[in-house]
């Protein structure tokens, strides 16, 4: 009996001890969330931040603005080759929800791009807590949250100001202004070529698309897209559906493929694609020409999960469990490549 009631206790003792071990795992990190943000490290970087017009040239900026009755901020990226006397093209690029610029500039590699082939960088910030209100940010797509309310922040407003702001301080080619995202980033973009077709020549959007209650009438204009979704992404289900519970933005996805169609009308493309082909696991459609010369590609991932192609991971995105990264295209050169084609007619 003696021995029973040890085995007995020995079990106990081990539970507790399990669970204090998870329960002090948990706090550390998510204390390490609380204090970075999105990702476990600190993806944070230096930059130059402008308080005044003058004469820049290339380097890492940051700016702040005031919009709506909150403080607003945007880094950027200005390549080596730029010169005042020449119009350059400008890509802002949305991080996910619970993101910020710093995560989605490591995801990306978009730095070392927009060096070489010329053009600058924005990582638009969203919005968040007041004692977190420079990471764990989110973007208002339009999609309510579990509660039932909607977000009131004018992101769109934010961001006509923010390129009234930029094209103030540099030499912006209004002609090749184009916006790409993350999930919620993409999800924004996709509202964005809607709210903002007279200044987003083309927009490209990397896991997410559109939702069942969102309210998405065709954009004023043409605009040309290129999407990207994993087979394996649970949190935009290829085939439709919800992200897991935790998510706290309600979603309700269509197939993508709706999506992919829907564009494709909207743009006038013929309704069978152009081009199919494949890169290792990645499966590429391509629907065009349409009106002004738009197109739409479909990048299907066949194992792709929540992540950017050809891109990094954070820490934390892989404590989470978001999923394999396909290895076989470089989702960022391909983004590039596409904007290069369409620049605003």
């Amino acid at each position: 009996m003696k021995a029973i009631k040890i085995n007995n206790l020995n079990k106990k003792m081990g539970c507790i001890s399990f669970i204090l071990v998870i329960l002090l795992t948990s706090t550390i990190f998510s204390g390490c969330l609380r204090n970075i943000g999105l990702g476990g490290e600190d993806y944070r970087w230096d930059v130059e931040w402008i308080t005044e017009p003058g004469n820049y040239g290339s380097g890492d900026y940051g700016r702040e603005i005031e919009f709506d009755g909150l403080t607003r901020f945007y880094k950027f990226h200005v390549p080596i080759s730029y010169e005042p006397d020449e119009a350059i093209p400008v890509v802002l690029c949305f991080h996910g929800g619970g993101g910020y610029p710093g995560a989605v500039r490591y995801q990306t590699d978009f730095d070392e791009i927009a060096d070489e082939k010329g053009f600058i960088i924005v990582y638009p910030a969203g919005t968040g807590t007041k004692k977190y209100d420079d990471r764990l940010l989110i973007w208002n797509d339009g999609r309510p949250f579990k509660n039932g309310t909607h977000s009131k922040i004018d992101d769109v407003g934010y961001v006509e100001k923010m390129l009234d702001d930029l094209e103030s301080l540099f030499n912006v080619d209004v002609n090749r202004v184009y916006s790409c995202g993350f999930s919620n980033g993409a999800q924004f973009t996709n509202v964005l070529a809607q709210k903002l077709s007279d200044r987003i020549a083309a927009i490209a959007t990397n896991a997410g698309h559109r939702s069942i209650d969102a309210f998405f009438p065709p954009p004023p204009r043409p605009v040309a897209k290129m999407q990207f979704s994993g087979l394996k992404d649970k949190y935009a289900p290829y085939y439709g559906g919800s992200p897991p519970s935790w998510v706290t933005i309600e979603t309700h996805l269509l197939p993508v493929r709706e999506t992919i169609e829907s564009w494709v009308d909207f743009n006038g493309c013929p309704c069978e694609p152009s081009e199919t082909f494949r890169i290792g696991n990645a499966v590429c459609e391509r629907y065009g020409p349409g009106l002004n010369d738009t197109e739409v590609v479909f990048w299907t991932l066949e194992d792709g999960g929540h992540t950017w192609p050809g891109g990094k991971m954070t820490v934390s995105e892989k404590f989470i469990g978001l999923g394999h990264i396909n290895e076989d295209i470089s989702a960022s050169d391909l983004i590039w490549e596409f904007f290069e084609q369409h620049p605003m007619k």
